[in-house]
């Protein structure tokens, strides 16, 4: 696992940790039991986590564990203790904190990139109270191994600039999604942004669904500490 603690107003603390394969698989459609097992040994919390569809829906936390299983790709909470996990597999999650006392947690394909989904994360944050967010974005595909059609990478290209496009290993169009989720943030008013370097292709540690074809998800969580 990849834990960081970020210092919040008050004497509290953010937490935010990225599990890794070793750490169990997160699929959300196997039995529930398994996953809910395999999630209190990871975290023994309740965990807000969703049904993600790549789109730019942003659920509120008002109590651990609400919202918990419904479609979106990002949610934010206030409470301590109420735990927000993201799933993925290469796609980019991304966490928030901010010193006011907020958190959220985005799941950031693509499309939901596209959407605007991590604008509208940084957006109700700020509904909360939030002001200066500071942003960590985990492990994902990175664009030596990701390549991507010409017609989607135009597309996001036309919203993010010209930077996002790269070259894979193999020569071909590729998306960096660290970079574009970059300026996404940056754009929303996010100046400190931290990537992580590890890429989920290329390093096991991790599962890749475009390398290997893997089925099993690793966790983005964050929560504030009681």
């Amino acid at each position: 696992m990849i834990d960081r603690r970020i210092a919040l107003g008050g004497g509290r603390q953010a937490h935010l940790r990225f599990t890794e394969a070793r750490d169990g698989d997160l699929r959300v459609s196997q039995p529930a039991g398994q996953v809910t097992a395999t999630r209190r040994r990871i975290l023994d919390l309740p965990w807000t986590w969703l049904h993600q569809v790549h789109g730019a829906t942003v659920v509120t936390v008002a109590q651990p564990g609400q919202h918990a299983g419904v479609d979106a790709d990002a949610a934010v909470t206030a409470v301590p203790g109420a735990a927000l996990a993201i799933h993925t597999a290469d796609c980019v999650p991304v966490a928030l904190v901010a010193e006011a006392g907020v958190v959220g947690a985005v799941h950031a394909g693509w499309r939901g990139l596209a959407a605007g989904v991590v604008e509208a994360t940084v957006d109700r944050m700020r509904d909360h109270g939030a002001t200066d967010v500071q942003a960590v974005v985990g492990p994902c595909i990175h664009p030596e191994c990701y390549e991507f059609g010409p017609a989607e990478l135009d597309q996001v290209a036309a919203t993010y600039g010209p930077e996002v496009r790269a070259t894979t290993t193999a020569g071909t169009p590729a998306l960096d999604m660290p970079t574009a989720v970059t300026v996404a943030l940056h754009r929303a008013g996010v100046a400190q942004v931290d990537v992580v370097p590890h890429c989920t292709a290329c390093d096991q540690r991790f599962f890749s669904h475009r390398a290997r074809g893997d089925t099993g998800r690793q966790a983005l969580l964050v929560w504030i500490e009681g």
